[in-house]
């Protein structure tokens, strides 16, 4: 008789079976920090996009950035002197002011202003950058978040702004 020590089957499919359980157990709660880090990482990118409006229209005195707007490739001189411009948000993108990030754009879309945003409503916020989450945001699909013009963000669940 040999005096190995092994596994049996039976030992081998009950650590099987309690993986399983706490697998399946802990699924929601890893989605749910999944989805919360790319909420944050969204909103990280409408601080972003906020600050490169600024900066943009603080370098061409006279030209705003607004969701309407035309998008205007990025030809220096036609911005210089100019008053009452009004340029699309793709504007600071082919400028060079912000970087756009695909894994964000496929969860959220950001719009300029959208006063109809529940987070800004209810805190009596006037919006500059509103966010809402796509079909693929997770638990945050439908949800809006919004910054003022003071940078402060409203997220919709959220009693106050930070």
């Amino acid at each position: 008789m040999s005096n190995k020590k092994a596994f049996t089957l039976a030992e081998m499919l009950a650590v099987i079976a309690i993986l399983t359980i706490l697998a399946t157990l802990s699924a929601p709660f890893v989605r749910g920090y999944i989805d919360d880090a790319h909420n944050a990482k969204a909103l990280n990118y409408m601080r972003e996009l906020n600050e490169a409006r600024m900066n943009f229209e603080k370098d061409y005195p006279g030209v705003t950035v607004t969701e309407a707007s035309a998008y205007f490739k990025c030809k220096i001189s036609d911005f210089y002197g100019a008053s009452n411009l009004q340029v699309g948000p793709q504007t600071l993108v082919s400028c060079k002011y912000i970087r756009p990030s695909e894994d964000v754009q496929s969860r959220y879309s950001f719009t300029l202003g959208n006063p109809s945003c529940v987070a800004c409503t209810n805190n009596g916020v006037v919006p500059v950058i509103s966010m809402v989450g796509n079909d693929n945001a997770g638990s945050y699909n439908g949800r809006c978040a919004c910054m003022d013009a003071l940078g402060r963000v409203c997220r919709e669940g959220k009693d106050e702004c930070d």
